[in-house]
């Protein structure tokens, strides 16, 4: 389209290829109707936003059946580019017995790191936070770590059954309220409500590294706006896989993972997820974000 103007164009002239300009320029979020740019929200540095991949990123999350989170209180800048080498040795040992027993485990574990406040002084001990069966085991230390990992993945007695499963997962988490038990110095409890994990491993890509804590700042800003702070938790983690499609959000206990997430998207996507009658629309206003899922099958 062309357009002609006079060498000295009135006032009148220039209002009108303002406004042109300013409809045919401005792009809007299809998830959340905002302007792109964001005037409302926190915007990335632009140096990162184009450094985010734009191609498709459905169906990009690697195969796996459960999620565990190591909880120790590192900050997430503490983390090396592979997590096993962090400096108490604690995930290394751990990545190598679950490594060493893949075969009789039978399925994929996601492994990351998570950033928890402790007031445990032990040195080599960490919580686990467990996905999707939503449960948290205290204080496990090192040498209790191959018993641990026999009882949950091998015997497979957890909330959740995945070798041999008869119901759906939302059905088991409804359904079954026998916690795993394990020696008289380990604790585990159920963990409630939603759980929303973001990758903000800086060492590993830059891109998450900066990302990730501007999205946790807003999830918290939300939970404590809409007064959810008992209903929805946030953890920062550690690699997930597809930095390029930085902001990487996992939400449980449905284990539906997002890329691109913008600080736009979080009130939308803590809404789809929180039980509504709504909540189905809200999800399918969410799809430009959807990644994949934890494999149920």
């Amino acid at each position: 389209m062309f357009i002609y103007l006079r060498l000295n164009p009135n006032k009148k002239c220039i209002l009108h290829l303002q406004r042109f300009l300013s409809t045919v320029t401005t792009r809007f979020d299809p998830c959340t109707g905002c302007e792109i740019p964001c005037t409302t929200h926190v915007t990335y540095p632009p140096e990162i936003v184009k450094e985010i991949d734009q191609s498709n990123m459905n169906n990009s999350v690697e195969k796996h059946r459960r999620h565990l989170c190591i909880g120790q209180p590192f900050s997430h800048t503490q983390w090396p580019k592979h997590i096993k080498n962090l400096q108490d040795g604690y995930i290394n040992e751990l990545e190598r017995i679950i490594t060493e027993k893949q075969s009789d485990i039978g399925y994929p574990v996601k492994l990351t790191s998570a950033v928890v406040e402790s007031s445990n002084d032990l040195k080599q001990t960490a919580d686990w936070y467990l996905f999707p069966d939503r449960i948290k085991i205290n204080n496990v230390t090192m040498k209790q770590i191959e018993p641990i990992i026999d009882k949950l993945f091998i015997k497979d007695q957890s909330i959740i059954k995945i070798k041999h499963k008869t119901k759906t997962i939302e059905q088991q988490l409804e359904e079954n309220n026998n916690l795993p038990v394990f020696s008289e110095q380990i604790t585990c409890e159920r963990l409630q409500g939603l759980w929303v994990l973001v990758c903000c491993h800086n060492q590993r890509d830059h891109r998450c590294g900066v990302i990730g804590p501007i999205l946790v700042d807003e999830i918290e800003k939300y939970i404590q706006k809409t007064d959810r702070v008992d209903n929805v938790h946030c953890l920062k983690i550690s690699h997930i896989g597809g930095h390029r499609f930085a902001g990487n959000v996992i939400v449980y206990p449905s284990g539906t993972w997002y890329g691109r997430v913008l600080p736009c998207h979080i009130p939308l996507l803590i809404d789809a997820h929180v039980a509504s009658s709504s909540s189905n629309d809200l999800k399918e206003k969410l799809k430009p974000l959807l990644r994949g899922y934890l494999d149920t099958s």
